[in-house]
Parts: C-alpha cells; sequence; structure tokens
C-alpha cells in the first residue's frame, strides 16, 4: 500500500509539474523578449497574446506543487535500504544528483518570481537569477527526461499514467493540499496583490504650480509610494525607482512623480547632413524601437479594472492577432479584448514638455488597418484634438537619406545644436524656418539639425486635458501632473477611488520601458 500511495503521488507531482513547468517556461521566456532581444531568435515556437495572467497562475501552481514535494519530502521515509542500494547504480547516482540540481534551480526560480512580483531594490538581480534558474530548468529536463526518452523511448510516458489497484484508496489529501495553495495563492495574488496610493484631500483654493519643483508645502506632507520598476532600455541595470504622490480636491487629481534616470536625453532622432542630404539619427526607429535618438518618456496607465499585464491590454509577440498586421519589433501591441477604454498619460521630454502637457491617449480596440500607414498601433491611439501639434520635419521617412519639410531662415539658429550638450530645447517653431528648397540648402556635412517641428504652441481639445511638467537634476526627473476627476469625455475615465494604475519610464528609447507586476491602487482619502 505505501509503495502504491507513493507511486501514485510521484506520478501526480511528476505530471502536473511537467505540465505547469512547460506552460511558465514558454511564457516567462515570452516576456522576456521585451528586454532580452536574443531570445527573439526562437519567438516563432513561444505562445503569442496575454500571457501574463498564464504565466502568474501557472507560476502559483508551481509554487504550490513545490510546496507540497517539500512537505512530502521532509514527512515521509522514501528511501528503503533496497533504494539504498540502488543508489550504487551509476545511472541511479546520475539522475539523483541532476533532481538535486534540477530542484535547486526550482526553488531558485519560485524564490526569484515572488520577489519579482512583489518587488524590491534587488529586482534587477532578482531578474537576472530568474532567467538563468528558468534555462537550468531546461537544461535539467533534458538531461533528466531527455536521458530517460532516449533510452526507454516513448514507452516511458506510461509510466506517468497511475496504475490504480484493487481497493486503492487515492491520496485525496494530498491532491487537496495542491488544490488548496494554488487556489489561496492565486485569490491572495488577484484580490489583494496591490500597491496603495493615497491621495491626499486638500482645499479647493491651495494652489499647486506644474512646474516639476513641487514646492508646495502639500508634497512633502504627502506619503510616497515607491515602485520598483525593471526591463526598460539604457537605464543602470535596466531598472528605475519610480516615486508617486497625490492629492485630490473636488474637481481635480494632483500627482508629483520622480523616478530615476542617470541622463537627460533631449536628443530626438535629430538630422544630420551628410554628402549626398540628410540622414535622420537612429539605431532602430526603423522597426519602431529606437533606443539611441529619442527622447525621455513616461507613461501612466488609468483603468477600472485592475487585472495582470496592464489591465490584460498587453498582447506579446510579433502578431498576437492573426487578422492583423505584425508588428516591426515583435515585442507586442496594446489593446483591450473588450469594450472597455483604458487611459494613458503619456508625458515626452521635448514633444509635450514644452507644452506643459502629457499626451492624452487612450487604450481601446484594436484600430482598423489605414492604407499608408507606416506604423499599425493596434488600441494604443490618441485623444481627439482640435488644434496644436508636432510634425517631424521630413517629408516623407526613409532609413538612409530624407528631405527636410523645412530649413532655417537664419544659419545662425543651428550654431547651439552643433555642441549636443548646450543646448536643453530640441524643437524648433514653424515660423523660424522656410519651405525646403534645395538652393537654400548650403549647409555643410555633418551639421545638426532638431526634428520635432512646431507648428502650434500646445494641443487643445481632449488631448490636453492632462497638464505636466518636469524638470531633471542629479539623474532624476521630477514631473507634477494634474487633470480634472471627470474630463467628460468618452475617452477618459473617471477618477475615481479604487481605479487602478501601472507606471513606466523611458531613458531615450522608443517602446522599451520599465515595468511592474502589480497595479497600483488609488485611494481617494477623505481627510
Amino acid at each position: 500500500m505505501a509503495k502504491q500511495l507513493k507511486n501514485t503521488l510521484w506520478i501526480t507531482l511528476h505530471s502536473l509539474a511537467i505540465v505547469v513547468t512547460f506552460t511558465s517556461l514558454l511564457t516567462g521566456l515570452r516576456i522576456s523578449t521585451l528586454s532580452k532581444s536574443s531570445i527573439g531568435h526562437i519567438e516563432e515556437l513561444l505562445p503569442q497574446g496575454q500571457v501574463h495572467s498564464v504565466h502568474f497562475f501557472s507560476a502559483v501552481v508551481v509554487s504550490a506543487i513545490f510546496f507540497c514535494y517539500l512537505f512530502y519530502k521532509s514527512t515521509s521515509k522514501l528511501q528503503s535500504p533496497h533504494k539504498k542500494r540502488a543508489y550504487r547504480k551509476a545511472s541511479a547516482r546520475y539522475h539523483r544528483t541532476i533532481t538535486r540540481a534540477g530542484t535547486l534551480c526550482i526553488a531558485c526560480i519560485v524564490a526569484s518570481g515572488w520577489m519579482l512580483f512583489v518587488g524590491n531594490d534587488y529586482i534587477s538581480t532578482a531578474r537576472q537569477i530568474h532567467f538563468l534558474a528558468a534555462l537550468g530548468v531546461l537544461l535539467y529536463i533534458f538531461l533528466h527526461a531527455g536521458v530517460y526518452l532516449s533510452t526507454y523511448g516513448l514507452k516511458i510516458l506510461g509510466y506517468l499514467l497511475p496504475k490504480i489497484r484493487t481497493g486503492y484508496r487515492i491520496p485525496v489529501i494530498c491532491y487537496l493540499s495542491i488544490v488548496s495553495i494554488t487556489a489561496l495563492l492565486w485569490l491572495l495574488i488577484t484580490n489583494n496583490s496591490h500597491h496603495r496610493l493615497t491621495a491626499k484631500k486638500i482645499d479647493p483654493d491651495f494652489f499647486i504650480t506644474i512646474d516639476g519643483l513641487a514646492q508646495e508645502s502639500i508634497w512633502s506632507h504627502a506619503s510616497p509610494l515607491e515602485i520598483y520598476t525593471d526591463g526598460g532600455a539604457n537605464f543602470i541595470d535596466g531598472s528605475s525607482t519610480i516615486s508617486l504622490k497625490a492629492a485630490y480636491n473636488q474637481k481635480e487629481i494632483f500627482f508629483h512623480i520622480t523616478w530615476e534616470d542617470p541622463t537627460e536625453s533631449l536628443k530626438h532622432l535629430p538630422l544630420k547632413k551628410v554628402d549626398s542630404g540628410w540622414e535622420i539619427q537612429q539605431q532602430g526607429f526603423q522597426n519602431f524601437n529606437e533606443t539611441r535618438y529619442y527622447e525621455d518618456k513616461f507613461a501612466m496607465l488609468l483603468s477600472n479594472s485592475c487585472e495582470f499585464g496592464a489591465s490584460s491590454t498587453s498582447h506579446l509577440g510579433r502578431k498576437p492577432l492573426a487578422q492583423l498586421p505584425a508588428n516591426w519589433h515583435g515585442k507586442g501591441y496594446h489593446y483591450s479584448s473588450s469594450e472597455q477604454i483604458h487611459d494613458l498619460w503619456h508625458w515626452k521630454a521635448v514633444r509635450t514638455n514644452k507644452m506643459h502637457l502629457a499626451d492624452d491617449n487612450y487604450i481601446g480596440k484594436p484600430d482598423i488597418v489605414r492604407p499608408g500607414a507606416r506604423r499599425y498601433t493596434a488600441g494604443y491611439l490618441q485623444d481627439g484634438k482640435e488644434s496644436g501639434a508636432y510634425l517631424m520635419n521630413w517629408q516623407w521617412y526613409s532609413p538612409n537619406k530624407v528631405t527636410p519639410k523645412r530649413l532655417p531662415k537664419q544659419a545662425s539658429s543651428l550654431t547651439s545644436y552643433q555642441h549636443a550638450d548646450s543646448n536643453s530645447d530640441w524643437t524648433i517653431a514653424w515660423f523660424e524656418y522656410q519651405p525646403y528648397q534645395r538652393k537654400e540648402d548650403t549647409y555643410p556635412s555633418n551639421t545638426t539639425m532638431p526634428s520635432v517641428l512646431y507648428t502650434s504652441n500646445r494641443f487643445e481639445g481632449d488631448r490636453a486635458d492632462v497638464r505636466a511638467r518636469a524638470i531633471w537634476q542629479d539623474g532624476y526627473w521630477s514631473m507634477e501632473v494634474v487633470r480634472k476627476l471627470d474630463t467628460g469625455s468618452t475617452l477618459d475615465i473617471p477618477v475615481k477611488d479604487g481605479i487602478c494604475l501601472w507606471v513606466s519610464a523611458f531613458d531615450h528609447s522608443q517602446i522599451a520601458h520599465t515595468r511592474h507586476a502589480q497595479p497600483i491602487k488609488l485611494r481617494l482619502a477623505e481627510q
């Protein structure tokens, strides 16, 4: 009876562990493609779509099995004298050693995975351990299961099916333990796993200047929430700690946000004169994944839903929707799978900071494919505007040579841009430039010219609902943001108690931003 119990437990743990481990590994590798380009070579083998929830659930099951396995090992006498003699065989000793190494790798995956989920100062180290341990598990599967498969062939799969003898009682307690631990952990991380940001209520007459300096007394008294984010390009170890404070009155919500960024990046796809004309300075922009010549940015997502994967708007892979175009960079799309709208505030250090705005965007259902558009963004779209815009100062994009829309009326206006670190304004005004004419293009080779062309001072309309201003100093951005609690727009969500937020920082990168697992739940304090 004891032998049958052991066999059934072994079969149960192994069979379930095989399924959930492969699920966790495949979805985890897909998530890793966001920051590890080397994995892109096997992306066709990985699942696509909304994989975050699947990864988290499979990780919970792996954790439950691992805890039950440890309990089983610590309370059962698994090794009889006969078994000890069996370990003297070379093959048995080999599998025993490999199994112990594999168990250690799984322990590292479980521990580092929970560290990543909770978030802490060591998040970059935890992510690296998590990735290396995952590779270790893949190697363990090959060295352990692969050897069995090559030795015994497909008939080894028959040992994964339990052989229940007459009168045998299924170890219900073992199964219920795994199910109970899984259910408990899943309920805990879905219902109670979120950061809490409390917005302090202020008097309507209390004035806050949106200048990024945060000199008002409210900010010195507000409690900060620190979010550890990682996975971004160009940051130190890919991580940035983001600090948030919030306040509100009867009409508006205010935020003071600071985040780590070692450099102030304002050179946004500048134009450079070469012998054959002008070219865009770029390193990845052709595939909409620029990671060198780009402005710093910051994004905040607001949603009535608190589901994983940025409220289930993050769909990974080159083509997560079969009927829609593939994305150029292979990382995925943001879109809503339902009718729900998710608000997105997108601050840009060059294109919107001078406007004292964050670009008011939203994430909705996948947009239609528009003929002639070079980039398809699925559900990531802009709110409407009545006027105001910035344009890129080239007529048609090319990865090689481009023709500028406009040239300066005074050649001396480009002097300061020839020294990259001496100019804090990389925008150009429409009326200070004139339409491009070849005969006026007498600039020498290596001349640098900004590419962000302002046609007016700022947006007007829905797209201008979010006012924001940031300054950079000593390795930190400091930004103040304000928006009405309810704008009345169908493309904005009202800010109310219980909505969830996600924040991301960009260090001169187009899409390679930092991220965090748990949502931020906003609480509007009454006092």
